[in-house]
């Protein structure tokens, strides 16, 4: 097929530039799942008995009967369909995970509020229908009063849709261990609470994630007073479960229509007022709820730094649904683990025995306590230091917000005990909880990552490479620049491992760095620069070499690999080398395509890998989608937001070389895009700060030829709506476009402009569109006229073709626009 790009073996891969013009081969159009890494629970889990009804009711109601207990993996969901095209809701129940799926992907906030559209708005076609015969009628003011005085309708006494929570956990319950981890992962990204206790509504039994929560990073800033000095410590991609911080919970006793704990929560971790525990005031809430009664969910507080920081340290805030009274167990827990408990009360008055042996337990607590008071004005004065009472009734908001956290961080400062969650793992199972960490296959993947890890210990952090990877560092960068010059002169005669240690190294290298810029502004004459500069150096390459990921080893493995073939061992264990990286692909982990050391692609390597998918999956039609832009302007956040990929991302030089990941079709729409995979390649940031002075130039040239060349459409990424820091790769883009036409290849180009909140950016910026359009043009004759490709027609030079250089323009502001850029992919695939 045409615009297909193509795996069929390794001379597939020697030439970057012809991926896209073989014929189309890639991967099986069958349904897809993740197949290898299983961590799940034993075959014992198949025997759960549905106990509950309604929770069965539920399933079935959504579609998901077939996929519980922890049946729905990653290949369930990360596949581009029908609802990845179109901004649309769902019209009917089963249809609300696949969608509830995807938005939590695309990493939509607004996943929380998802509910089903005619089931949202019962009744509302028959209201416009009898609204011209009810216009007819006499208003009277007493029909206007009998209509207050009817019962309402069914429909409006009784909620009819699913609870938005209700979905969430539904989901969960019928994720295996990897979905939970992604789940968690991307509700964390979206700045939603996240489940800590889970109940079981089969067995009733209590479950605590672990393992889902154990891949959420975090970075925040402290600011730690000593006397008169203030000092910031930073934490960056700090991985949360692991943290020591404080912990408020956040109870409630008895029910009251008019406060809510969780709205209260909300206030005081956002002053935007964000939605981070779900509430009754939110839309989509309804009366009725199964799944979230005694459901602990968690966040974190993360300060800033800055002085109206509501905290100055990070912050855990754990919420309990429901009445506390019908979750002992819960309770008793969160009562281990808590620095502060906070309980609001209602209905003091006609409260029972419970409820006052729960508050009197609480009060006698070592842990501080805070109650507030839904039916109480203001409060007698000379409380206790420990124990705080606050009327919330016919409180200013703004007020009540300000005496909470004030109270609750005057009652933090104290020495108040820190837990991570790593070790309330212990507590947990104490109280009988069932922990995902605690499975056999979890235990020994645990096991099998420490020794390795273990392994690397042995050697100093930034002699790892040279020691146990010696087949890459200086030499391997020498022959891949010795052997790109070669194959040069041919083609003219033919025509995270290490995140503490580096944290510290960081800390050096700006302690230096600051050492000098205060010597430089000092009015004495500098002495002894010249040491710290090259001493700056040092520290520069060392916190290049002490950072080793899974790219390193599968980048040295992938040199024993094409080392082995290349000297014909007899032995074939090495061939089994390239199937693990395929099924790393298959179970959607992104593998290294480029070398982002020495920008060079191992052709054998690649290649073997392309074979082994072929292998595995068919040989099917591939879609090649590459990216290429500025460093910092969001191009591995982009992937990921338009189709739940896992590209690192991060401030500053994050990715290194380039990157594939595998997203299959859906069957439905195989036939109409014409192909059955998409690869979607992610490419380093051009201009990288830390590569000026090191051949950044020619770097960011070959870079720019080959993802152009690799991909069937490259998306053009500019932050904002000026796209002048990107003349001159623009400059190189049409000479790798020019290129692809020497050897009959035709890709396609889209400029993505992000963060343009102007929704007419698009009109008035027409004028600049037509201006880079016009320039453009300049560039592509004036290259070919000193390519001697000129075609002189009646007297007037003409280009012989600039379709691939079409600038559709897709404006992102805020969310990431999936479907405007998936549909534009859609009308690419029929050309």
């Amino acid at each position: 097929e045409e615009g297909c790009g193509a795996w069929r073996g390794a001379g597939k891969a020697a030439e970057a530039q012809r991926l896209s013009r073989e014929p189309a081969a890639g991967l099986a159009g069958h349904r897809w799942r993740a197949e290898p890494l299983p961590c799940r629970h034993s075959e014992a889990k198949e025997n759960e008995a549905i106990s509950n009804q309604e929770f069965f009711q539920l399933l079935k109601r959504l579609g998901l009967e077939s996929h519980y207990p922890r049946k729905m993996g990653m290949g369930d969901f990360r596949t581009i369909c029908k609802t990845s095209l179109q901004d649309s809701q769902p019209s009917q129940d089963t249809e609300l995970p696949l969608y509830f799926l995807q938005k939590l992907l695309t990493v939509d906030y607004q996943v929380r509020y998802l509910t089903c559209w005619e089931r949202r708005h019962p009744g509302l076609a028959s209201i416009l229908q009898s609204g011209e015969q009810e216009h007819q009628q006499s208003d009277s003011f007493e029909n206007f009063l009998g209509k207050l005085m009817e019962a309402a309708p069914e429909h409006a006494r009784r909620d009819g849709h699913v609870h938005p929570m209700d979905l969430q956990m539904a989901i969960f319950h019928c994720a295996d261990d990897f979905l939970r981890q992604t789940l968690a992962t991307k509700l964390a990204f979206c700045q939603l609470a996240l489940p800590l206790l889970v109940p079981n509504p089969s067995t009733s039994r209590i479950e605590f994630p672990l393992y889902a929560l154990s891949q959420i990073q975090r970075s925040w800033k402290e600011v730690e007073k000593s006397g008169k000095q203030v000092q910031t410590k930073s934490f960056s991609n700090k991985l949360i479960f692991q943290a020591q911080t404080p912990i408020v919970s956040f109870i409630r006793i008895g029910s009251s229509a008019f406060s809510s704990k969780s709205q209260l929560l909300n206030a005081l971790l956002s002053k935007r007022k964000h939605d981070t525990f779900f509430h009754r005031h939110c839309r989509g809430s309804t009366r009725e709820r199964l799944l979230v009664e005694g459901l602990v969910e968690i966040a974190w507080y993360c300060p800033g730094g800055s002085l109206d920081d509501t905290f100055e340290h990070c912050v855990a805030f754990c919420n309990l649904h429901g009445d506390a009274r019908d979750h002992g167990i819960q309770l008793q827990f969160l009562q281990e683990i808590s620095a502060v408990n906070v309980a609001l009360v209602s209905d003091w008055e006609h409260m029972d025995n419970r409820g006052k042996k729960l508050l009197q337990d609480l009060w006698q607590s070592q842990r501080p306590l805070v109650c507030l008071l839904t039916e109480k004005e203001n409060v007698a004065a000379g409380q206790a230091s420990k124990n705080i009472t606050i009327g919330i009734k016919n409180r200013n908001e703004a007020e009540l917000m300000e005496e909470l956290t004030k109270t609750i961080g005057n009652l933090l400062e104290g020495s108040n005990p820190c837990f991570s969650l790593e070790a309330c793992v212990d507590k947990a199972r104490q109280h009988g909880f069932i922990v995902d960490a605690d499975q056999h296959a979890c235990l020994t993947a645990k096991a099998k990552a420490k020794e390795l890890v273990e392994l690397l210990k042995k050697e100093k952090l930034s002699e790892i490479k040279s020691q146990l990877l010696p087949l890459q560092g200086k030499l391997w960068y020498q022959w891949c620049q010795k052997d790109k010059e070669l194959t040069r002169l041919q083609e003219k005669r033919n025509k995270s491992l290490s995140c503490g240690c580096l944290e510290e190294l960081r800390r050096d290298y700006h302690k230096l760095w600051s050492e000098i810029l205060s010597r430089k502004k000092s009015k004495e004459k500098p002495r002894g620069n010249d040491e710290l500069l090259s001493h700056l150096d040092a520290l520069s390459d060392e916190i290049n070499d002490s950072s080793i990921g899974l790219e390193h080893l599968l980048r040295e493995v992938g040199q024993i690999y094409e080392a082995l073939q290349l000297m014909n061992c007899k032995k074939d264990n090495f061939v089994k080398l390239p199937e693990i990286a395929a099924d790393l692909m298959v179970s959607g982990y992104p593998v290294e395509l480029m070398d982002g050391d020495a920008s060079y692609l191992p052709l054998r390597w690649v290649g073997a890998i392309f074979d082994s998918l072929i292998e595995r999956l068919g040989d099917k039609r591939v879609f090649v989608l590459s990216v290429l832009g500025i460093q910092s302007t969001g191009k591995s956040t982009l992937l990921n937001a338009m189709f739940g990929l896992q590209f690192n991302v991060s401030a500053g030089r994050c990715t290194r070389g380039a990157f594939m990941q595998l997203i299959p079709v859906s069957e439905e729409l195989q036939q109409d895009l014409r192909f059955d995979f998409v690869l979607v390649v992610d490419t380093e940031g051009l201009r990288a700060i830390e590569m000026t002075n090191k051949h950044s130039l020619n770097h960011d040239n070959e870079l720019a030829t080959f993802v152009i060349g690799v991909g069937n459409l490259t998306v053009i990424n500019i932050f904002g709506e000026n796209p002048s820091e990107m003349q001159d790769v623009l400059q190189i883009a049409v000479q790798a476009f020019l290129r692809m036409k020497q050897v009959n290849l035709s890709p396609s180009c889209l400029f993505v402009h992000q963060n343009v909140g102007e929704a007419t950016a698009k009109e008035q910026n027409m004028e600049g569109r037509r201006r880079l359009q016009e320039k453009l043009d300049e560039m592509t004759v004036v290259m070919l006229s000193q390519a001697c490709m000129l075609i002189q027609t009646q007297r007037k030079t003409t280009v012989v073709t600039l379709s691939p250089l079409s600038t559709s323009v897709v404006r992102a502001n805020g969310l990431y626009p999936q479907s405007k850029l998936l549909q534009f992919l859609q009308k690419h695939s029929r050309k």
